[in-house]
């Protein structure tokens, strides 16, 4: 056992005494060639900010047809009871029957109630779009400062 203690301790001398060899790295990469893939990497951060705006955009257009459909519909009932209430009064201006009358002017009333509900939610509908619309340009106008001039290329 003390002779393979030795033996160890003697084969880490002589690993010890053995002249260090340093590896060199040379960069394939200069300084300058840096802050052009930083750059890079912005302007497709940017450029993926741009295409979620385009989605979002996308969604939200959809949200408008849907409304725009809801609208049309709020508008098609109010004018449908608008024109009930219009038959039901004699060409005289007096009414056939009060109780039928009543329900009527009430449905037409809530029936032009829903659609200037429907046609102010299609508005802001439309507010949000155009919004997005606004941050898309902003955000492109931003891309264009960006884009690289310079085409790396390593060797």
């Amino acid at each position: 056992m003390i002779v393979m203690k030795k033996l160890i301790f003697a084969g880490l001398l002589g690993f010890a005494s053995m002249p260090a060899m340093a590896q060199t790295y040379n960069a394939k990469v200069s300084k300058d060639s840096l802050g052009v893939l930083n750059t890079r990497v912005e302007v497709l951060k940017m450029s993926m900010k741009v295409l979620e705006l385009k989605i979002k955009e996308a969604e939200e257009e959809a949200d408008v047809e849907k409304l725009r459909l809801k609208l049309l519909e709020a508008n098609g009932n109010a004018k449908a009871s608008s024109e009930k209430h219009g038959e039901n009064i004699n060409k005289s201006g007096t009414m056939v029957d009060q109780k039928a009358a009543e329900k009527l002017t009430k449905k037409a009333k809530g029936d032009a109630d829903d659609a200037q509900k429907a046609l102010e939610r299609y508005n802001k509908q439309i507010a949000k779009v155009e919004d997005i619309r606004t941050q898309i340009q902003g955000e492109e106008r931003k891309l264009g400062y960006k884009k690289p001039q310079i085409i790396f290329d390593y060797k």
